[in-house]
């Protein structure tokens, strides 16, 4: 029997008690018995309620642990499916291909193996002047071909405005020059190795130029060396000149 039809049954049967008489059987003590037996009676059932709802609490809990543990099955579950249960699994998933073998071996047009001890006729793009006298070699582009080189003189001048040392200026002359229209010129200085020391230390200056000339080599007997602002007016071609000097044309070998 529920609880609820305790309570109903227990307030009949006391309503069908007769009435008492309030006068001489209520006295103090039966109401205080009657009061602790409902107060006894309220305990048991709140117990019994609060009972209750603790079971629910766990057993909601517990229902609750067990959809979390099969939620995050569910959820490995893929993984663990794509995942090989070894390396050499392959077989059974993706198989890894290797890239064929790459032929290394050249070929020419003709689709034939190229020779390696062929000489090689590829014809180079450049020309050399060379110089036994000083001893020098100076390369040149192709389009150089055909050159002159024209011969003049330095002069060394002395504190005291006195020519006191000499030497020999090559310059190597554009094929193209003319005297309406005049190309930049390649003028080389040639110095002893005695003058190059002078000059050094000051003894005499070339020019007017407020620097002196700067040194493109030197060999065992000679330095040379280009003037100082060689290329002041700037004249046609005076870019292709300053391009063959970043690649250090001249090239020194001891002169005899």
């Amino acid at each position: 029997m529920k609880d609820h039809e305790k309570f109903n049954d227990l307030e009949r049967k006391i309503r069908s008690l007769p009435e008492p008489d309030f006068d001489k059987k209520f006295t103090k003590d039966t109401q205080e018995m009657i009061h602790e037996n409902l107060l006894q009676y309220a305990r048991s059932n709140n117990k019994k309620t609060k009972r209750r709802a603790a079971v629910m609490k766990r057993l909601t809990a517990g229902l609750a642990s067990v959809a979390a543990i099969l939620l995050f099955a569910i959820l490995i579950s893929p993984f663990n499916e794509e995942r090989p249960s070894s390396p050499d699994s392959n077989e059974q998933g993706q198989q890894i291909k290797e890239p064929p073998p790459i032929d290394e071996t050249p070929v020419n047009d003709d689709k034939d193996p190229i020779d390696q001890n062929e000489p090689n006729d590829e014809v180079t793009d450049t020309i050399l002047y060379k110089n036994a006298e000083y001893g020098f070699t100076f390369e040149l582009p192709k389009s150089w071909e055909g050159y002159k080189i024209v011969s003049d003189s330095w002069e060394g001048i002395s504190a005291d405005q006195q020519i006191i040392e000499t030497g020999q200026t090559l310059t190597i002359r554009h094929p193209e020059w003319t005297e309406e229209k005049p190309k930049q010129d390649i003028p080389i200085m040639i110095f002893t190795l005695n003058q190059w020391t002078l000059l050094e230390k000051g003894e005499f200056h070339i020019g007017a130029a407020p620097v002196g000339p700067s040194i493109l080599g030197q060999n065992n007997k000679y330095v040379f060396a280009l003037p100082a602002r060689y290329n002041y007016a700037f004249p046609e071609g005076y870019e292709e000149v300053e391009k063959i000097l970043e690649t250090n044309p001249l090239q020194p070998q001891n002169a005899e």
